[in-house]
């Protein structure tokens, strides 16, 4: 498992290596699933390609702005967009909410988007089917 929590701003999280193996969720993986649980306040992403699964997921989830096309619905997307960044509150830009939160913005392609503030995110590999 690896704890992507504090990943410096703006710096792509879509490659790197989790427990030695390498990832890049752009080109090698597919979304096939965004699941919420209100209440353990989680999101997780789950990514497959022809050998192993990524499981990404943000605690204590708080989601400002959700957009995924409907007609797309059952097909897999491509992650272009995953970073940690900034965002606006009282007309000033800020890293970490009142509440400890930090801001972070997913794109699929298509212009899907996921906007958030989690507390932890972290992503696991494993073998697919295990």
């Amino acid at each position: 498992m690896k704890d992507v929590t504090h990943t410096p701003l703006f710096e792509c999280m879509m490659t790197g290596e989790i427990d030695g193996h390498p990832y890049d969720l752009h080109n090698d993986y597919q979304c096939i699933k965004i699941h919420l649980n209100g209440a353990e306040k989680k999101l997780q992403l789950r990514f497959i390609n022809d050998d192993y699964k990524i499981i990404v997921e943000f605690h204590q989830v708080t989601v400002t702005n959700f957009a995924i096309s409907p007609e797309k619905a059952g097909k897999t997307g491509t992650l272009d967009q995953f970073y940690r960044g900034r965002f606006k509150f009282n007309n000033n830009l800020h890293e970490i909410s009142s509440s400890g939160k930090y801001y972070y913005y997913l794109a699929l392609l298509e212009n899907d988007t996921i906007e958030l503030l989690a507390k932890r995110v972290t992503m696991a590999i494993s073998r697919l089917n295990s």
